[in-house]
């Protein structure tokens, strides 16, 4: 009886010991190129490396589509954070509840070396998305149809997995213009290059990106929210904010979330297709 006692215990720790050693997955939506997101959230792996007691993974995936297609299975990540209108979908596709966001929102930003560039006659001009369902594609494309460039006649799109590599695009005359979201546009401009490049179009802010998770792993809902709130008042959650320009943290209103179900809906709809 005590050696089954025994071997019940040690079971039980073995048990215990493993699940504490199974890494906390974090999913980053690819708004830029894997080492930029590596870099820029090392202060939350480290804050929840040591707040669980566990090892955190930070990963990402090779476009938007790929991102959102595991968010919404809802088994991949523990955590997520990414743009709004992919958060729509993981809470309702992945079961993920949206705790928090940034307070600077997410502005589209539309660059071209030429400020005349929507005059031109040599068409379709060619423009660079992030990825044909990241939010500040959706909206570019949204405005642009609205002033008269349809697709496939007056525009052609194309697409590339990282920010950082349609500015080296854009500036070796490949592209007649990139889309890009406005904290990539602080983070990644240096003075120099924007001497280059107009603006032609930004868009007013928008819900920024936003923190779901859920229960699951070893971890409650209740806990990630505490987690959450306590990264955004850590100096790791300081000195993130310090590198990726988003000012602050606050809590996501469902308001917030209501008000993307169009773009949620295209997105979607470009999924399936």
């Amino acid at each position: 009886m005590k050696l089954k006692l025994l071997l019940l215990s040690i079971f039980y720790i073995s048990n215990l010991c493993f699940a504490q050693e199974t890494p906390i997955k974090i999913g980053i939506a690819p708004h830029s190129s894997t080492r930029v997101i590596l870099e820029s959230h090392q202060d939350l792996r480290l804050f929840l490396e040591n707040y669980f007691k566990r090892p955190v993974q930070i990963l990402t995936a090779k476009n938007f589509s790929e991102f959102t297609k595991r968010s919404n299975e809802g088994t991949y990540y523990d955590l997520i954070l990414t743009s709004p209108n992919l958060a729509v979908l993981a809470q309702k596709l992945g079961g993920y509840k949206p705790i928090m966001t940034y307070t600077k929102g997410l502005s589209t930003i539309l660059l071209a070396t030429d400020k005349n560039i929507l005059e031109s006659k040599n068409l379709p001009l060619h423009v660079i998305g992030l990825d044909p369902v990241s939010f500040p594609t959706l909206d570019a494309q949204d405005w642009l149809e609205k002033n008269g460039f349809e697709e496939g006649k007056e525009i052609k799109y194309t697409y590339t997995s990282a920010t950082d590599s349609s500015i080296s695009i854009l500036l070796n005359n490949n592209a007649d213009m990139i889309i890009m979201s406005l904290p990539n546009y602080i983070k990644l401009m240096t003075e120099e290059i924007k001497y280059l490049v107009h603006i032609i179009y930004q868009s007013e802010p928008k819900p920024s990106r936003i923190y779901l998770a859920k229960s699951a792993d070893g971890i409650t809902l209740e806990e990630w929210e505490t987690a959450l709130d306590a990264f955004s008042k850590s100096p790791e959650g300081k000195k993130h904010l310090e590198i990726t320009k988003l000012e602050g943290f606050k809590k996501v209103e469902q308001k917030d979330i209501d008000s993307l179900g169009s773009i949620a809906d295209k997105t979607l709809e470009r999924l399936n297709n």
